[in-house]
């Protein structure tokens, strides 16, 4: 038993079901590429921004001046990376979505699908990469490391394994 790709119905063989499949063949190509390009751009725009806000919140935990309390800046940047990460997560499962119709069609909206070189080249990668996949590294270890990175820095500050600059004066 297998799903669909899209709705994850439960099916027997096929890759879509078939409700899933007659939207499939009304879209047409041009316009569906075209929005496969801007879901990629949403997903790079959220990721530049989670790496933009943790960069942020790494240089404000280390330059504040706070005598007390320094650690909060790394656990609420952690809060604050986390809303970030969800919104990266979802940017991601739509353009995933989109990536799988297109790269999973023969045939889009009766003419023969148009980017045959990209559909040789993914089922090669698969072939090839079958545990390491760029995009799961971008959507969920590098963003799960950057947050337990910014835990451990509040929590080292708390029990005073990283020193306070301004006690040391």
């Amino acid at each position: 038993m297998t799903a669909c790709k899209i709705c994850k119905k439960k099916l027997e063989q096929e890759t879509f079901c078939p409700d899933c499949l007659k939207l499939i063949q009304k879209l047409d190509f041009d316009k569906f590429n075209e929005e496969r390009k801007w879901t990629e751009g949403l997903f790079i725009r959220r990721l530049n921004t989670f790496l933009v806000v943790f960069s942020l919140i790494v240089t404000a935990g280390f330059a504040n001046s706070f005598e007390n309390g320094r650690s909060f800046v790394f656990y609420f940047g952690a809060i604050l990376l986390l809303i970030c990460w969800i919104a990266l997560i979802r940017a991601y499962y739509i353009y995933d979505t989109h990536l799988k119709i297109l790269l999973g069609q023969e045939v889009f909206g009766n003419k023969p699908n148009q980017i045959k070189i990209l559909q040789n080249l993914f089922e090669r990668r698969k072939m090839i990469f079958k545990k390491l996949v760029i995009s799961k590294w971008l959507v969920y270890w590098i963003p799960i490391t950057c947050m337990v990175f910014l835990i451990v820095i509040g929590v080292f500050i708390d029990t005073d394994v990283i020193i306070n600059k301004t006690t040391c004066l």
